[in-house]
């Protein structure tokens, strides 16, 4: 397994901005060098199912399905419901503070596969956790330089 891990703060942004943020493909992939886009194929209580196009090491493409729970604005959970990987999770928590909002996220994939899938973590532990720290430090960056995402009920999958 390989995980990744950041937390930022963004001074003069709320919860809810942080929130529609992660939750617009427009904004999010700006981010996330992992991610090429996701769409919503599915509205559920309290979330959605998705399907996240995305890009392993950084050049190979895949698809998976994801399973999307939160509370508004607060806490995104992401698991995998269809896909190559033997598991997949990352989750959000989102805090307003004195003086913006604290992100705090982790991803955490289990390739499963047998020696391919040890080769994987061999390969791409170190990149792993560094593109989610960079990619958590971008989040902050690009919500204190003013870019917001849309509200997530404008949304249209």
């Amino acid at each position: 397994m390989v995980r990744g891990e950041g937390v930022t703060v963004a001074r003069g942004v709320s919860a809810l901005e942080a929130f529609d943020f992660v939750l617009d493909p427009a904004q999010y992939t700006k981010a996330d060098t992992k991610m090429v886009w996701v769409t919503k194929l599915a509205d559920i209580p309290n979330g959605m199912l998705a399907r996240e196009d995305g890009k392993f090491l950084g050049r190979f493409r895949g698809s998976v399905i994801t399973r999307y729970q939160w509370d508004r604005p607060t806490h995104i959970d992401v698991t995998l419901e269809h896909g190559v990987p033997r598991h997949l999770h990352a989750w959000f928590e989102i805090e307003d503070t004195s003086d913006g909002v604290r992100i705090g996220h982790v991803e955490e994939l289990d390739l499963g596969h047998g020696i391919l899938g040890a080769l994987h973590d061999m390969v791409a532990r170190r990149w792993f956790a560094e593109s989610v720290r960079k990619e958590v430090a971008e989040i902050g960056r690009l919500l204190e330089d003013g870019q917001r995402g849309r509200p997530f009920t404008d949304h249209n999958g």
